[in-house]
């Protein structure tokens, strides 16, 4: 019984160090509208309050085999949301590096579309990879959300 304790106790100690932090706003179950991700619309002065951080929007993030991704807002309901309000759309694409095996990030832009947002991956990231993406809103504030 002591030598499996000693092997699981380092191995939970290394797995709980690397793990990723508990999400960025409140955790959802929606379904996607077209097939990609959703995920919690956030200030971006809450990010660090994790999934306590108040929920604003919902959005989805889609992503074509030519590394085209589009990101759809939605209300509480996943009734579409008017983005009228929206302004300029900055994206970062974080993925590992599979030699050097450590986190890299490459900033890239988003342009408004009638209903969402699009642009192009900078290169095409084998999994894992997250996508960050911070809107400015005309109200004076950031709205943050983590693909």
């Amino acid at each position: 019984m002591r030598t499996l304790a000693k092997v699981l106790l380092p191995l939970l100690l290394v797995t709980t160090a690397y793990a990723h932090d508990d999400g960025h706003g409140p955790k959802l179950g929606d379904q996607p509208k077209f097939g990609g991700l959703v995920t919690a619309v956030i200030d971006y002065a809450d990010v660090e309050k994790g999934r306590k951080a108040k929920l604003l929007y919902k959005a989805e993030l889609t992503k074509n085999s030519q590394g085209l991704i589009r990101v759809y807002f939605y209300d509480n309901d996943m009734k579409p949301v008017n983005i009228d309000g929206f302004a300029k759309a900055e994206a970062n694409l974080l993925y590992k590096e599979p030699k050097a095996k450590k986190w890299t990030s490459k900033k890239f832009s988003l342009t408004k579309k009638k209903d969402h947002f699009e642009g192009e991956l900078p290169l095409k990231p084998r999994p894992p990879f997250n996508v960050d993406v911070i809107i400015e809103h005309k109200k004076d504030q950031k709205l943050f959300m983590a693909f």
